[in-house]
């Protein structure tokens, strides 16, 4: 088998999935111009397991809370310069300092055009 036949079968197999996920009512048929998914769940539930895995499938970009946290603290940002006051502290960045920063990133990231994946 070449690899223009396996590249034909992967088609048919993508094409065959997509339809039975919108038959059982897992997709809608329309995809939105831009996603806006929030992952929520407990430390190990899985958020960062599957975020890539849904980041590549609808071609969004991957914010994880963390990440975004220890970027700007890296790179010294207004932000990242209080929410390190505050984790140095021992206490929980605040909401304002969040939002502040997933703004920032939304503003920023081109990746972000087709929408966007949070971690919490």
């Amino acid at each position: 088998m070449s690899v223009e036949d396996l590249k034909a079968v992967v088609d048919k197999l993508q094409a065959r999935i997509r339809e039975l996920e919108v038959k059982a009512g897992i997709l809608p048929p329309q995809l939105p111009p831009a996603l806006r998914m929030v992952l929520i769940g407990p430390p190990g539930a899985g958020k960062g397991t599957q975020a890539p895995n849904l980041k590549e499938k609808y071609c969004a970009c991957h914010l994880a809370t963390g990440d975004m946290l220890r970027s700007q603290v890296a790179q010294k940002t207004p932000l990242g310069i209080a929410a390190k006051k505050i984790m140095d502290q021992g206490g929980l960045v605040s909401d304002e300092i969040m939002v502040g920063m997933i703004k920032a990133e939304l503003a920023n990231n081109q990746e972000c055009s087709n929408g966007f994946i949070l971690d919490d």
